[in-house]
């Protein structure tokens, strides 16, 4: 009986944990060159200026919405701006990693978009964070290396050389 009472409230304690940790908002790390660590949830990302754009995409169906701050913005709010660090490396919550030379981020070009059509993305529809390219602006944007560097489930940003 005592057994069955100790699986049960440690499964019970688990579970509360669980839905916790599924209840926390999820939050971008960005790591500046002198390794100060700046932490960015969505009300603090929403903050910074936006940028919006309709592009299609070759993992979504159509063309979508999306809206976030541009990578340049929330580079030089962390000090990562030209001059700072040769590249960026950016971490998925699944520790897929990619690296962005800094001279090929333009001012409103790669974004951090928050939202698809207006709305938040949730881990399971690629977010909260997606890096995304106006893909349909020109050939520009579709090729693989921007394929490449557009990360989902965006975790972490830190400067790299």
């Amino acid at each position: 009986m005592l057994g069955t009472m100790k699986t049960t409230c440690a499964a019970l304690v688990l579970s509360t944990l669980a839905s916790l940790a599924a209840a926390q908002p999820l939050a971008l790390r960005v790591t500046g060159p002198d390794q100060n660590v700046m932490v960015f949830d969505l009300d603090a990302l929403d903050a910074l200026p936006q940028t919006e754009f309709v592009t299609g995409t070759i993992w979504t169906d159509g063309r979508t919405r999306f809206s976030g701050v541009p990578l340049a913005v929330l580079l030089e709010r962390a000090g990562l701006d030209k001059g700072a660090a040769e590249q960026v490396e950016l971490v998925a919550l699944n520790d897929y990693r990619v690296e962005i030379p800094i001279d090929e981020i333009e001012p409103t070009s790669p974004i951090i978009a928050t939202r698809v059509d207006g709305e938040p993305m949730p881990v399971r529809e690629k977010g909260p964070f997606w890096v995304v390219y106006p893909y349909d602006a020109g050939a520009q944007y579709r090729t693989e290396d921007i394929f490449t560097r557009s990360i989902w489930q965006l975790a972490q940003v830190r400067a790299a050389r």
